[in-house]
């Protein structure tokens, strides 16, 4: 069943269907919320808050394009509030992930493909939120320019803009650290 579908038939009364829709996207909210915040406790809480939200304002929720850039959008609003709340930005920064990276150099390959996750994540905690952001919806949450566009609020040249920049960063980065 589509979201159309499914959003349509919840509004109609038929709340059972909530628990579809969100088995759907838990896990891709989750994962946006954990490389937006960079802790995995407040990822989870960010996650719940998201769904918390849309449940209450479903009945408000127009059906425009997709219901996907509508609830990441939700997802972004609930990790800011999440970061603003608890007083802090992106948790982890350079130094402790090279720190990582060689704790992590002796284990061998499994080890070592952690530590390029850990690498890249711990990068796009250096860059500004507004390019982190596209970066993270583009290639962690697969949302296409115009999706990105919707959620971030911004103009689609300005989400490639920031995608460009972001991305440049990013290898900037990690060649000047050596994480790779």
């Amino acid at each position: 069943m589509k979201d159309a579908e499914l959003i349509t038939r919840i509004k109609q009364g038929e709340r059972d269907l909530l628990g579809i829709l969100i088995e759907r996207y838990y896990d891709q909210i989750f994962k946006f919320c954990y490389y937006k915040t960079g802790d995995e406790t407040l990822a989870c809480d960010c996650a719940q808050d998201t769904f918390l939200r849309m449940i209450r304002y479903m009945d408000t929720y127009v059906e425009k394009d997709r219901f996907k850039p509508y609830l990441f959008q939700i997802a972004s609003n609930a990790c800011n509030d999440g970061l603003r709340k608890r007083g802090d930005c992106f948790i982890e920064d350079l130094a402790e992930a090279k720190e990582k990276l060689a704790a992590r150099a002796d284990r061998g390959d499994a080890g070592e493909a952690v530590a390029v996750a850990e690498a890249v994540r711990a990068a796009l905690a250096a860059l500004p939120q507004m390019q982190r952001d596209v970066i993270i919806l583009r290639f962690y949450s697969d949302l296409k320019i115009s999706e990105i566009a919707k959620v971030t609020g911004v103009s689609i040249p300005t989400v490639k803009s920031r995608l460009r920049q972001g991305k440049n960063k990013l290898k900037t980065i990690l060649e000047k650290e050596a994480l790779f």
